[in-house]
Order: C-alpha cells, then sequence, then structure tokens
C-alpha cells in the first residue's frame, strides 16, 4: 500500500486534493438505529437498508464535513485496526455507492487499492479482516410484499379491525378485509 502509486486520474494519494478531501454523512431522509456493534440505516427515499459494522459505522458518523480523510484515519486503531488510509477510502467509496454521504460531486471517493488487496495485506495480522469495514444493503420490502397469506378459516377468525387486507393462499385475488355493515364489522374474504 504505497502512497506513491498514481491514482486513475494521475494524482499521487499524497496529494492535498486527495487528503483535503472532507466527507460529510448524509442526515436527511434516513432512519438510523444501533444494535449489537452495528448501525442499521434506512433510507427512507430509496427503501433500501443499509447494515454498517462497527468499522463503517464509525466513518460513516466521524464524516461530518470539517474532518479530513487523514484525520479519519486516526480513529480505526478504536475498533482494532491499524490506522490505514487505504481503509478509510474502501468504506467512503462503499458509504458514496450506498447514498450514505452527501453529495461528493467531482471528488466522489475513490480507492487506490482494491479490497482484495488490502484484504491480504490485513491478513497478515489475524482477525483484522473480521473488523474491515464493511456494509451491506438490501431493498426493503413493501408491508404487502412481506406478508404471509391466510387461508380462509383464518380470515373468518379474526376480529376487526385485525383483518389487515391480506391475500387468501388458495386465491390470491381475494383477501382478508373488513366490511362493515348495519349489525357491525366483520372479517370476510372479498376482492382485493
Amino acid at each position: 500500500m504505497s502512497d506513491s502509486t498514481p491514482m486513475a486520474n494521475g494524482r499521487t494519494p499524497g496529494d492535498s486534493s486527495r487528503n483535503g478531501f472532507f466527507p460529510q454523512a448524509r442526515s436527511s431522509g434516513i432512519l438510523v438505529e444501533e444494535l449489537d456493534g452495528e448501525t442499521l440505516v434506512y433510507d427512507l427515499g430509496t427503501h433500501n437498508a443499509h447494515c454498517l459494522n462497527k468499522a463503517a459505522a464509525l466513518v460513516w458518523s466521524r464524516s461530518d464535513g470539517r474532518t479530513s480523510v487523514e484525520a479519519l484515519a486516526d480513529v480505526l486503531p478504536e475498533v482494532g485496526l491499524p490506522r490505514d488510509i487505504d481503509l478509510i477510502w474502501l468504506a467512503l467509496e462503499d458509504l458514496d455507492r450506498a447514498g450514505l454521504l452527501s453529495e461528493c460531486g467531482d471528488a466522489a471517493p475513490k480507492s487506490k487499492v482494491s479490497r482484495r488487496e488490502l484484504l491480504r495485506a490485513l491478513s497478515a495480522a489475524a482477525g483484522l479482516t473480521l473488523v474491515f469495514p464493511a456494509l451491506s444493503s438490501v431493498v426493503a420490502p413493501l408491508a404487502a410484499q412481506a406478508a404471509s397469506c391466510l387461508t380462509q378459516a383464518q380470515c373468518r377468525s379474526l376480529t376487526p379491525p385485525a383483518c389487515g387486507g391480506l391475500p387468501i393462499c388458495t386465491n390470491r385475488s381475494k383477501c382478508c378485509t373488513t366490511v362493515t355493515s348495519r349489525s357491525g364489522s366483520i372479517c370476510k374474504v372479498a376482492n382485493c
């Protein structure tokens, strides 16, 4: 991981243009929840859910628009990683691809080493690949897509307002719905 290797744009990593980048974590249009050493970030606009491990979450949380990439590398020992600017660039590249950084424009993070090269270098230190900054993303299903279907018997056994419009397993064009009449509300199989 040499600092003299030129990047695609012809600059070297020691350039002030590379180290003068001040990433800023996105703060609007997202929901953030910290669970058991991981940070879950839900994008309200794209309905993507992102899971950041401890190292990626640390880089993201410290990206305040005032802290340089060089200074971000100083926080890596907090999660058991060596101070390595290439780790920061890989984490920032993942965060930017996931849409978790504010608009970067032409200054979008680009790593000068591949993830594979960096993992090889880190594997010499036992266990460091377990805390490597990692981010995984999924598209969250809509409520109707995540729901299970009901049998007609289950639908009829529900009490309003718990009918919920779930599809009937034997006929997906029929749903368990609430029907209101003069005598009150009942759960009934009806067209979706």
